[in-house]
């Protein structure tokens, strides 16, 4: 992204969210504020009745409907794992990369106790910040820690915040790794290991080597990938899952759960009326920090 700028993906992205909450039934993952946070440009699209028709069209939803089922899959499954983090008594909830999504004003009511740490470059928080104060009054459990990932460690950034580094925290990682090069990603991943205790857990998404994938996936992951360049955040981080397995249990992690594309279309969108299901261009990762 553009310095000065929200980021355009974590846009399109709420956009996502929103046409699905408003424009199908039973919605895998619901966000009422989707729209609100997301730009004009994208508002307009999704006021246009026309728009609005063919972006849900059984025709659309093969394909498109893949990169939908990708960013409310990985809320659903993030949000499902956090829920179970809290009942067994982590009080802690780190979103990084926080994007536009609005967990603070959907569920924090249902988690009074849960102190929330949003971690995220500074413009895009700022503009979030502002369509937020707009829609509802934030929670004192909420901290906004501004971070650049390519400049500084999320230790170091969580550093200034309240965060209790000898308690448990759950820690969800969304479209954010596919944008990042490798190496800064597991620079990230480290940080997390050595900063938090031993318990805590996190949730992140992760691409896997395009070249590997056919069909209409591979010709989907190519639209997606040109996508990114045009609104100027190219895709740069790709892992084969058993490379970044190593790497992670390397530094303490425990992999819990890794899902594929067709294991979250499993889980999530078996035999949908319409259609939508998760790219098998990326992956789900549930991690455990045992040091």
């Amino acid at each position: 992204m553009k310095e000065g700028q929200s980021s355009r993906t974590a846009e399109a992205a709420a956009a996502l969210r929103a046409n699905h909450f408003k424009n199908t039934t039973n919605p895998v993952f619901s966000d009422p504020y989707a729209f609100e946070l997301t730009s004009k440009g994208w508002k307009k699209m999704l006021s246009n009745p026309l728009i609005v028709k063919v972006m849900n069209s059984s025709v659309l939803n093969r394909t498109l409907g893949l990169l939908t089922g990708q960013v409310v899959g990985r809320s659903r499954y993030a949000e499902d794992l956090l829920d179970q983090a809290v009942q067994q008594n982590t009080q802690q909830y780190v979103l990084v990369g926080a994007g536009l999504d609005s967990f603070v004003l959907r569920e924090s009511q249902h988690y009074p106790t849960l102190k929330i740490f949003e971690v995220d470059h500074p413009d895009t928080q700022a503009t979030k910040q502002a369509k937020l104060k707009k829609l509802g009054k934030l929670p004192s459990t909420i901290e906004f820690v501004a971070i650049n990932f390519e400049k500084e460690s999320i230790s170091e950034a969580l550093t200034r915040s309240v965060y209790n580094s000898s308690a448990p925290a759950f820690f969800s990682w969304l479209g954010t790794t596919h944008y990042l090069n490798p190496q800064t990603t597991l620079q990230t991943l480290k940080s997390i290991a050595e900063f938090a205790t031993n318990g805590s857990e996190l949730v992140l998404d992760y691409s896997t080597d395009f070249q590997e994938l056919k069909g209409i996936e591979r010709l989907g992951s190519m639209c997606v990938a040109q996508f990114t360049h045009l609104l100027k955040e190219p895709l740069l981080g790709q892992f084969k899952p058993s490379d970044l397995h190593q790497a992670v249990e390397k530094m303490g992690f425990e992999v819990v759960e890794d899902l594929s594309g067709e294991a979250i279309t499993e889980r999530y969108f078996y035999n949908r009326a319409d259609n939508i299901r998760h790219t098998s261009a990326t992956r789900l990762l549930h991690l455990r920090l045992k040091k």
